[in-house]
């Protein structure tokens, strides 16, 4: 009875958090009516949308926010994500742009621009844009296993393979790049190799192991 109770209980509070927000929101439309350079309001308002799935309007709320702060880089790539999921990609590729020229040395709007062009399969696009990333995080050896997938995507499968090469002498225990690495093999019809890649694969990550063998012989 008592775990019954807290269930409700947290059901309650949460159903009040709901409520009080669709509140606020309310009231804040009704205040950057009157005040239209209200930040804290557009921010709220935005945010509030985005977890609604109303990308729309949390898109509209961003292009204010992007009106009163035209030199911060995160309001310009938060308008980009907006945009993204509305589908409207061509905008999102410009905010994301216009955040990367604000800071040239933050990598996040070169990471959200690559996987954009990804989702368009703009894969030159999104492999420059990981090369961009890579510079400015040249110690973060997980990028290069997004690039290989990006160079295996574009059919370039040798510069695939060298990349993660490069992954697995710099860190011999990534199963996700032995995995990749049996996927690029198979697609260039090298189906040995593929399975030197499960061997190693299946001391480090049996399951993923498994979907590679299963990739190998269907």
């Amino acid at each position: 009875m008592g775990v019954l109770i807290f269930v409700v209980c947290i059901w309650v509070v949460k159903s009040a958090t709901i409520d009080i927000d669709s509140v606020k929101a309310g009231v804040l439309k009704q205040v950057v009516k009157v005040d239209r350079d209200n930040v804290e309001a557009y921010r709220f308002l935005a945010a509030y949308y985005d977890r609604s799935h109303d990308f729309e309007k949390a898109a509209k709320f961003a292009n204010q926010l992007v009106r009163i702060e035209p030199n911060e880089p995160k309001t310009w790539n938060d308008l980009g994500d907006e945009y993204a999921n509305c589908g409207r990609y061509e905008e999102a590729i410009m905010a994301y742009n216009k955040a990367a020229q604000l800071d040239p040395n933050w990598p996040w709007p070169h990471i959200c621009l690559a996987f954009t062009y990804k989702d368009l399969h703009r894969y030159n696009e999104a492999i420059e844009e990981v090369e961009q990333v890579i510079k400015l995080e040249p110690d973060v050896v997980g990028l290069k296993v997004v690039l290989a997938d990006f160079y295996s995507q574009a059919g370039q499968y040798e510069k695939a393979v060298a990349a993660l090469k490069q992954v697995v002498d710099a860190e011999p225990d990534s199963s996700q790049a032995y995995y990749k690495l049996g996927e690029v093999y198979l697609k260039m019809g090298n189906k040995n190799l593929a399975l030197e890649q499960y061997k190693t694969l299946k001391s480090l990550d049996e399951d993923l192991a498994s979907q590679l063998f299963e990739l190998i012989y269907r």
